[in-house]
């Protein structure tokens, strides 16, 4: 084992120790509607209102926001583990509608999820293999009062 593979997973075992919420985000691209689940997310400013998301560029989904230039997040409910599972798929032919609900404004939410808010991308960033989208949220709603918890590779484990 090299000392960059050792890093890496010393590292992704580090990080595993940080809590965090699940959350699904989802954009239309021209191969039509994508999803992942992510963990990477995290307000940014209030003043204008932004969050941002990160996503592998070799993902379907990276590909749909970097077209669409919008994007919505789901953060899943605390008995969502299944949404979670499905949106993690790297599979191209996942059906993404069947686990999600068009809002007005054309943004797919998933369904029962404990927030939904919509972005337009204002500004994105590289890092290292992911892109870091700055999102300016047009729609936001709180459905719910549980999350779904991520720690050490386990979900709601405290």
């Amino acid at each position: 084992m090299n000392a960059n593979t050792t890093m890496r997973d010393d590292f992704r075992k580090a990080m595993s120790h940080f809590a965090t919420g699940v959350a699904v985000v989802t954009a239309q691209g021209e191969q039509g509607a994508q999803g992942a689940t992510i963990s990477a997310l995290s307000s940014v400013s209030l003043d204008p209102v932004l969050l941002l998301v990160c996503l592998n560029r070799k993902s379907s989904t990276y590909k749909a926001i970097a077209e669409s230039g919008r994007f919505a997040l789901s953060i899943l409910s605390k008995n969502q583990e299944d949404k979670a599972y499905f949106f993690a798929s790297p599979a191209l032919d996942k059906n993404v509608e069947t686990e999600t609900l068009c809002h007005e404004n054309g943004s797919l939410f998933v369904k029962d999820a404990l927030v939904h808010i919509s972005c337009s991308v204002q500004e994105t960033l590289t890092g290292g293999s992911h892109e870091i989208f700055l999102g300016s949220p047009d729609y936001v709603k709180v459905t719910g009062t549980e999350p779904l918890l991520y720690f050490k590779g386990g979900f709601n484990l405290f």
